[in-house]
């Protein structure tokens, strides 16, 4: 029953991090003092039974009342997450302050992370010159973005506990909206961060309090272990690695590291894992254990006062506890924590506990201290393999029988271990399809490999080193052993780099229906029964729908559209019943891009493992920006564009320095006008550019001739998309002067459609009268970045849209918008409508003006 209780809390967390909208807490609480009221009600009744001796009234009462019991459970602590939801949202950015310049002063309190252009960090906000109800909505917990300049060269270095006063530009959290993608708002709402703020000019050092928090404290200590640390390793391939191994400091990993680890499968061995730190404490426990049996005070040993056991036991307690803190303080970290302070408080005070009971307590620690902890898909993958590592422990045999040889058990050992990572790695297999759309097939064998290396040689010394970089005068020593964990970890990076670049290595699954995991989950925890329960191969046999699932496609005639949601620039997929083509791929984002972002995990979701036809409609980065990311994974068998499409991809390879890049597109063409092809009934028709300007404007290119911006834009590719029943126009970022164009050489008919993604975002260079007029749509799109700099769309695009009787859908307010075709309807929908959370703040209508 205890951990019934426990899953109940987490149960509650779960349920409120997924709504669309916070309950009332005092609805909550009336829940509470009724269910109270049938407690003591039942418990009346089932005194009331055991005295007449009613048997089965009386086990009925007890089932009920236990039901009641975990309901009750469940809704505290759905009120209690309900009411830490509350406050947190209350601290949030107001849309006075939005997008403005606002000086005032800000401490410091997470670790400073270089991103090569600008520091980052975590930072609080101060009332220096007023209080804080003086200057109401602005957040106190934000994050600060420092844009790097000559003009900084002067300041000291930027450490935690400084108390900076500077100008900034502060925004709300937003998340790109995709279906299947990354929501940012809730990673940086499980991080208390409630705006954004980026410095304008140069702040002023006000003064330094290296004390002003425990925050404050730990995160100084962290970054002044990881300079002491990077003087050894700053010229090291895998020196942000040994980092991360010591301290958790996951930022610094390079993104091809990250691609790789990802794709083996062994991203829980490169950060600060339950192992790292049960190691640690074991050590610390063991160490305190050997000495106070030793240690003596007025004649008689300290352990005769206190036991040695318990001494050991607070030790290990303590040591995990502080590296817990000096690892960032992660889900894994606290999991592990938490599991160690429950398993010590029942071996001090003599209780028996199950292993099952430990995690679950954990869990519910865990969910309580944090509610937006089973947002994270950390959570529920970190718990859920030390669930089954413990179910699999407790059928391990006896390997320590002394009637074998060494050499026996050595053997008995390695089979063992390699049998639990196999089977552990295959219980996982759905859930990482399920969180991820992605199976590493490589992973157990890379794991094999790398786990040994890993944590018994690389993690100890990257430990070690971190201890003795803290002492100048060892950096000799510290010089060697990071030379001696680098060593190791880059041989046995080796066959693991080959592994996650092997075209086997990893499977893309489509998005599964919640249906087909717990029906995979079922299987496994059938397959995983001790030997002897009959039949146990058919668990496996429940995997088949989960990793064979196919989302349903447009029938012929039909077509699907997702104007996906990349920021300030373009990126639509078209589907049809057995093709896929793909309009831009959006722009670069710093070290990554688009195409890696949002296009790749959107294509996995629906199940496509080639792009039929790419179109590239012009060479802008907020266009083609996405290109070497979305080819580094997925491959395409024609593309189209307006510009030198294969000499652009080797140049931005060159400069991305990308070393595993995939290949280019089977057949590379210009779009030019009269192109025309037909898929599944649906009929794609290039409306521009015309043959001569393409012609002139590659061997402008050949010739060495930079071109302008607006050429680029004059020279997008246009495509009309006709179905059996409605048609959709993308346009790309053509002006008024080529809509123009288009509507002189184009019939009517050939030009309308029922679908625009409105031309250049919305520009006031595009959507003439007449274009709209002509056009005839019933929905418009303009795909635009939240308060970009373009101040796309222009509001009177917008109501000359909305004036013509058009839906005007804008990305960053809707998030990716999904229109659908077939012979019932024309159906849109918005991410932001269809997968809203309470946390999401969007504020829009589509309705129109009489």
């Amino acid at each position: 029953m205890g951990r019934l209780l426990a899953l109940s809390i987490v149960a509650g967390s779960v349920y409120i991090q997924n709504l669309a909208a916070l309950p009332s807490f005092f609805e909550l609480l009336l829940a509470m003092g009724g269910i109270c009221g049938c407690l003591i009600l039942i418990s009346r009744v089932l005194l009331w039974a055991e005295r007449s001796d009613q048997s089965f009234t009386t086990s009925m009462l007890r089932t009920l009342r236990n039901i009641l019991l975990l309901i009750l459970i469940m809704t505290v602590s759905c009120a209690w997450s309900t009411k830490r939801a509350e406050w947190r949202l209350q601290d949030r950015l107001d849309a006075a302050h939005e997008n403005v310049v606002t000086k005032l002063s800000f401490l410091i309190t997470g670790l400073v992370q270089d991103q090569g252009d600008s520091f980052r960090f975590e930072a609080q906000v101060l009332d220096e010159d007023q209080t804080h109800s003086e200057r109401p909505g602005i957040p106190r917990h934000i994050q600060v973005v420092w844009r790097k300049s000559n003009d900084d060269r002067g300041l000291p270095e930027i450490i935690p506990g400084q108390i900076w006063r500077a100008a900034l530009i502060f925004r709300k959290p937003r998340s790109a909206l995709n279906p299947h993608g990354f929501d940012y708002e809730a990673h940086l709402l499980s991080r208390n961060i409630r705006a954004i703020g980026r410095v304008r000019g140069v702040p002023v050092l006000v003064r330094d309090e290296p004390f002003a928090s425990m925050q404050v404290i730990v995160s100084r200590g962290r970054q002044y272990l990881r300079s002491a640390m990077r003087k050894h390793v700053v010229d090291m391939t895998y020196g942000a690695v040994l980092i991360a191994l010591a301290i958790g400091d996951q930022d610094s990993v390079s993104p091809e590291h990250w691609e790789v680890f990802n794709k083996t499968g062994i991203t829980h061995l490169v950060s600060i894992s339950g192992s790292h730190v049960t190691m640690l404490a074991a050590f610390g426990g063991f160490s305190m254990l050997w000495a106070w049996k030793r240690l003596r005070w007025g004649g008689r040993s300290l352990a005769e006062k206190v036991p040695a056991k318990i001494m050991a036991a607070l030790t290990a307690l303590l040591v995990a506890w502080m590296y817990c803190l000096l690892a960032g303080w992660g889900v894994p970290a606290r999991r592990t924590f938490f599991m160690l302070l429950v398993s010590g408080l029942a071996l001090l005070s003599r209780l028996p506990i199950r292993a099952s009971s430990v995690l679950c307590i954990a869990a519910a620690i865990v969910t309580m201290i944090d509610p937006w902890s089973g947002v994270s898909t950390g959570f529920w993958l970190s718990f859920g393999a030390v669930a089954v590592l413990f179910y699999l422990g407790s059928q391990t045999q006896n390997l320590t029988n002394e009637t074998y040889s060494w050499h026996q058990r050595c053997w008995r050992m390695f089979k063992e271990s390699a049998r639990l990572q196999w089977l552990i790695t295959l219980s996982m297999l759905t859930a990482l399809a399920y969180l991820f759309q992605q199976v590493s097939i490589s992973s157990p064998l890379a794991n094999a490999i790398a786990i040994p290396v890993v944590t018994f040689i690389v993690t100890p010394l990257a430990l070690l080193m971190g201890v003795v970089a803290l002492m100048p005068w060892l950096d000799v020593v510290a010089q060697g052993i990071a030379w001696g964990a680098h060593f190791a970890l880059d041989w046995s990076m080796m066959p693991v780099g080959w592994l996650a670049y092997a075209p086997w290595s990893s499977l893309s699954v489509s998005a599964m229906p919640i249906w087909c995991l717990v029906i995979s989950l079922a299987g496994i925890a059938w397959a995983l029964q001790p030997p002897g329960v009959p039949l146990r191969w058919v668990g496996w046999s429940l995997l088949l729908p989960a990793l064979t699932w196919q989302p349903q496609r447009p029938a012929p005639g039909s077509w699907r559209m997702i104007a996906m949601d990349v920021g300030q620039g373009g990126g639509v997929l078209v589907q049809t019943s057995r093709h896929m083509l793909i309009f831009d791929v959006g722009p670069r984002m710093g070290v990554s891009d688009a195409g890696q972002r949002v296009v790749n995990p959107l294509l996995r979701a629906l199940g496509v493992k080639h792009i039929d036809a790419l179109v590239v409609s012009h060479s802008d980065i907020d266009h083609a920006g996405g290109l070497p990311g979305l080819l580094k994974e997925t491959p395409v068998s024609i593309s189209y564009s307006s510009f030198n499409l294969e000499q652009w991809i080797k140049l931005q390879r060159i400069k991305l320095k990308q070393n595993h890049s995939g290949p280019m597109p089977l057949k590379m063409l210009n779009c030019v006008v009269g192109q025309k092809w037909i898929w599944d009934d649906v009929t794609f028709s290039m409306l521009h550019p015309e043959k001569e300007a393409v012609a002139k404007d590659s061997a402008d290119q050949a010739s060495g001739y930079k071109e302008k911006k607006v050429r680029s834009n004059a020279q997008s590719c246009v495509l009309h998309v006709k179905g059996r029943y409605h048609s959709v126009l993308l346009p790309g970022d053509i002006s008024i002067k080529q809509e123009n164009e288009i509507l002189q050489r184009t019939a009517s008919e050939d030009l309308r459609a029922d679908v625009v993604v409105v031309a250049h975002h919305g520009s006031l260079t595009s959507s003439s009268q007449n274009f709209i007029s002509l056009i005839r749509a019933q929905h418009a799109i303009a795909q635009t970045g939240y308060f970009n700099r373009f101040s796309h769309p222009a509001g009177e695009i917008e109501r000359r849209w909305r004036a013509s009787h058009v839906q005007f859908w804008r990305t960053d307010q809707h998030g990716a918008v999904i229109a659908e075709s077939d012979d019932k309807e024309l159906r849109l929908y918005s991410e932001a409508v269809s997968h809203k959370k309470y946390w999401h703040e969007r504020e829009f209508s589509l309705e129109n003006p009489p």
